[in-house]
């Protein structure tokens, strides 16, 4: 195992490693992101299990395989080295995420914030993201009830990331009165 030099605080999950691939080390990976260019030639990927974290890995090459993703990294050189990092998911530190224009936000981000009503009730936390078409839904859970909440102008007032909280517009036809 290739222990880490610095302890990374942030962590963002962007693959998973599923196997082994071919003899040399190659590893096929399940992308968890919409950066394309996280697995560029050059790039730097950490590994994380409940065994412990190994990393920082130069990504050397990668392409589309069946539906994933085939990636050689530097200090992988052996199918028997690749197999002992099956089923670690592959993260990088929050530091090297681009920033999106004001107003877009990561799912990273979003998760785990407290989800208010206009009226300053707490709905609960949003615990899941889910596409539905163009847009996303949030799914906001609290206490024993669950609301999907769909994102866009007339729905979310405010996201405050650094209050950990998110606003909605009154919704009366969705969120009954008396929650509120």
């Amino acid at each position: 195992m290739r222990p880490g030099n610095t302890r990374i605080e942030k962590k963002i999950t962007v693959g998973v490693v599923l196997k082994p691939v071919g003899l040399h080390g190659e590893l096929k990976v399940k992308p968890l992101t919409d950066n394309p260019e996280r697995y560029a030639p050059g790039g730097r990927l950490w590994f994380s299990s409940p065994a412990g974290e190994a990393g920082p890995f130069v990504i050397e090459d990668s392409y589309p395989h069946k539906g994933d993703l085939k990636v050689t990294l530097d200090g992988i050189s052996s199918v028997e080295e690749a197999g002992k990092y099956s089923g670690w998911e592959i993260f990088v530190p929050e530091s090297s995420v681009p920033p999106l224009p004001e107003g877009e936000y990561y799912h990273f981000q979003i998760l785990g914030l407290s989800v208010y009503t206009h009226g300053g009730r707490l709905l609960g936390k949003v615990e899941d993201i889910f596409a539905a078409g163009e847009k996303d839904v949030y799914v906001v859970r609290g206490g024993s009830k669950e609301y999907l909440v769909p994102v866009n102008e007339h729905t979310v007032r405010e996201v405050d990331l650094k209050g950990g909280r998110i606003t909605l517009y009154p919704m009366d036809d969705y969120i009954p009165e008396d929650e509120a």
